[in-house]
C-alpha cells in the first residue's frame, strides 16, 4: 500500500505489498516497487581521449568542452520506467558471515585485477566488495532475462546499484528504461516487477546463469573477458 507521487509528476513508484509475492521471494527481498514514471537528465561534463580522467575537477573537465568558460553544460531529459528490488539486509549479512572465507577466495583476484587495469586506464580505484559483485551479479542475469521477457532491446535496459556496507548498508536494484523514446514507456517492464511474473523471470535468470556458452574455458577461468 506505499505509494509515492503522483500521475502528472517526474516520478511515480508503487510498491506492491511484498505477502503478494512467492515465498522464494519474500525469502530474499524485502521490497518490489514499480516505477511506473521516471525521468533521467544525462549531462555531458567533458572529454577525454583514449582513457577516462577521474581526477579533474569540474572546471578542468568544462574546459575539454570549451575554451571559454560557460555556465551551463549540454545535456537531455529522458523518461522511462523501471522495477526497484531490495534485497532482505539479515540474508545478506548471513551470507557473507557463512561464505566469508570462499568469498575473500574469490574477490581476492577479481580485486587486484580490476585495480591493475584501472590503473593502466589512469583511473582512481573503487572499492570491490561481495555485496557488490552480487548486486551487479544479478542485476545483470536480470537485464539479460528481461530482454526476452519484455522484447526490449539490450541496449534500452540500465542499472543503477545501491551496495553500501557499514552502520548504513544498502543492497538495492534499480533496473530501467529510458531511451529517449515511447519504448521506455509502455509499461512493459513494471509489468514483469508485478507478482506472479517477477518471480518466473528471477527463475530463469538464475538457471541460466549456470551455463555459459563459452564453458568450458569460461567455468576455469578466474575472472572475465580478457582482463
Amino acid at each position: 500500500d506505499v505509494q509515492e507521487g503522483y500521475p502528472k509528476t517526474n516520478l511515480l513508484i508503487r510498491s506492491e505489498d511484498i505477502s503478494l509475492y512467492d515465498p522464494n521471494i519474500r525469502k530474499w527481498f524485502e521490497r518490489i516497487s514499480l516505477i511506473h514514471k521516471l525521468r533521467e537528465t544525462r549531462a555531458f561534463v567533458g572529454f577525454s581521449r583514449i582513457f577516462p580522467v577521474d581526477t579533474m575537477d569540474d572546471e578542468q573537465r568544462r574546459m575539454l568542452l570549451s575554451h571559454t568558460s560557460k555556465n551551463w553544460l549540454p545535456a537531455i531529459i529522458v523518461r522511462g520506467e523501471g522495477v526497484f528490488l531490495k534485497l532482505r539486509e539479515e540474508k545478506i549479512k548471513q551470507w557473507i558471515e557463512n561464505n566469508i572465507n570462499n568469498l575473500n577466495t574469490r574477490i581476492r583476484p577479481l580485486v587486484e585485477v580490476f585495480e591493475n587495469l584501472l590503473s593502466r586506464h589512469r583511473q582512481l580505484a573503487s572499492p570491490v566488495t561481495p555485496r557488490f559483485v552480487m548486486l551487479h551479479t544479478l542485476s545483470h542475469l536480470l537485464i539479460n532475462q528481461l530482454i526476452y521477457d519484455c522484447g526490449y532491446g539490450s541496449a534500452s535496459l540500465r542499472e543503477r546499484l545501491y551496495s553500501a556496507d557499514g552502520e548504513c548498508p544498502m543492497s538495492g536494484i534499480l533496473i530501467y528504461t529510458a531511451a529517449g523514446d515511447s519504448e521506455g514507456t509502455m509499461g512493459g517492464l513494471v509489468r514483469m516487477g508485478q507478482p506472479g511474473r517477477i518471480e518466473g523471470t528471477l527463475k530463469r535468470a538464475i538457471e541460466k546463469a549456470r551455463w555459459c556458452s563459452t564453458d568450458p574455458v569460461c567455468i576455469e577461468s578466474k575472472g572475465q573477458g580478457p582482463d
